[in-house]
């Protein structure tokens, strides 16, 4: 009886454990959709909405996407609990007993990650909400056959300690086979990054295999950095775009950790119709006009200090600006009252932003961020290994390395 309850429980598990792997896939594929500027199939509403999910700092867990760990956590479910069923015997009811170990880690990650969808990025995604399920599941699971079956878990520990560790070869066995563990991840992070290169078209960008053009009509727009970098950088972007923020931020970090390396040029591209006819509709960053004007503003008043400054905090604030915010940071700026007027006036013109909007259809911005890096446009966000790889491609072909611009 207590072997035909775990049975079922593994079998259950193995198959939650397969469909967690399938999610965790598809969450990975629509990041990387996500990231290149187009739009997820699971954006349902502002309520439910995976793209910003994926957009939030918490689709990440120390530099690399969840959805790998969730690769590996469930591949590692559905072979314990398929090699339970193979082996029988003590087998089974050691299967068990480690899949319900690993239920308090899933657990704890579903309470975290939960947390942070419903109260930090405050909406819901059908992938993760996916994920949670799968995650309660195998843990309820576990957890209600332990129960039911009263396994002895003070001689399944001994039996695993001496399976393990018993004799030479057992310790030899296990210590080959962590070390082959450890390999295959090095290999999947190596591969993964490979089809990330390969996904976004930077391999080619870095084989000198796409078309370059020319662009003397960026020095029109607010430039930071040496006027001879090897690396010229133009930026189009939309102070709502939580992407646009991530890539401003991530050339913020290259141009101070590699100083002389490369030049920033600035252009605005507002996802909004009061300011710019490319764009879609007026609703979806709806104060990225008024955002963009007031960065304006105070370069012409105050300088190109001044508006790193005020650029650097709207980017920010990203989908939290509002009118009010826009306004008090101008009057922090110097900005008059009539002044103000005038920008929120010219918001619903595209008055005074024509060059930019000229500039991103010479470009074909088509997706937000865009940026032009030495005449080459790379489209979506690109995070930060694979620009720095793209970068020291660019510098080989000039006879110069990355560290030649170390601090």
């Amino acid at each position: 009886m207590k072997r035909r309850i775990v049975r079922r429980a593994l079998w259950a598990i193995a198959v939650l454990g397969l469909l967690g792997l399938a999610l965790s896939i598809e969450s990975y594929r629509e990041l990387m959709v996500t990231q290149s500027g187009e739009t997820t199939w699971c954006n349902f509403s502002e309520i439910s909405n995976c793209e910003k999910a994926f957009q939030s700092e918490y689709s990440y867990l120390f530099g690399r996407p969840i959805s790998l760990y969730g690769v590996a956590a469930y591949f590692l479910v559905t072979a314990i609990a398929v090699l339970g069923l193979m082996n029988g015997g003590p087998h089974l009811l050691a299967s068990i007993f480690h899949l319900a170990l690993m239920g308090f880690a899933l657990v704890g990650a579903t309470l975290y990650f939960g947390w942070a969808l419903f109260f930090q990025v405050k909406t819901l995604c059908v992938l993760c909400l996916g994920d949670y399920f799968v995650n309660l599941s195998v843990s309820g699971i576990a957890w209600w056959a332990c129960w039911k079956s009263k396994p002895p878990y003070r001689s399944l520990v001994r039996w695993d300690v001496r399976s393990t560790f018993g004799t030479p070869r057992l310790a030899i066995r296990t210590v080959v086979m962590l070390a082959l563990f450890v390999v295959l991840g090095f290999v999947v992070v190596h591969q993964e990054r490979a089809y990330y290169m390969r996904a976004r078209d930077l391999d080619r960008v870095m084989t000198g295999e796409v078309d370059r053009r020319i662009t003397p009509w960026a020095q029109g727009f607010p430039t930071s950095g040496p006027a001879d970098a090897p690396i010229h950088a133009i930026l189009f972007g939309d102070h709502q775009c939580p992407f646009c923020g991530k890539m401003k931020f991530i050339w913020k970090e290259i141009a101070e950790e590699y100083p002389g390396l490369v030049k920033i040029t600035s252009v605005a591209s507002p996802s909004n119709t009061d300011c710019n006819p490319l764009a879609v509709n007026n609703t979806s960053h709806p104060f990225a006009c008024q955002a963009a004007y007031m960065a304006q503003a105070v370069l012409e008043k105050e300088g190109m200090g001044a508006f790193e400054e005020i650029d650097e905090v709207l980017y920010f604030y990203g989908p939290g600006l509002d009118q009010i915010g826009i306004l008090s940071l101008g009057r922090d700026h110097g900005l008059t009252d009539p002044e103000l007027d005038r920008i929120l006036r010219q918001s619903k013109s595209g008055e005074g932003l024509k060059l930019h909007i000229q500039a991103a259809n010479i470009v074909g911005v088509g997706v937000l961020p865009t940026m032009m890096l030495n005449g080459i446009k790379i489209a979506g966000y690109t995070q930060k290994w694979a620009l720095l790889r793209v970068i020291e491609a660019e510098l080989e072909r000039k006879g110069l390395a990355l560290e030649d611009f170390e601090i």
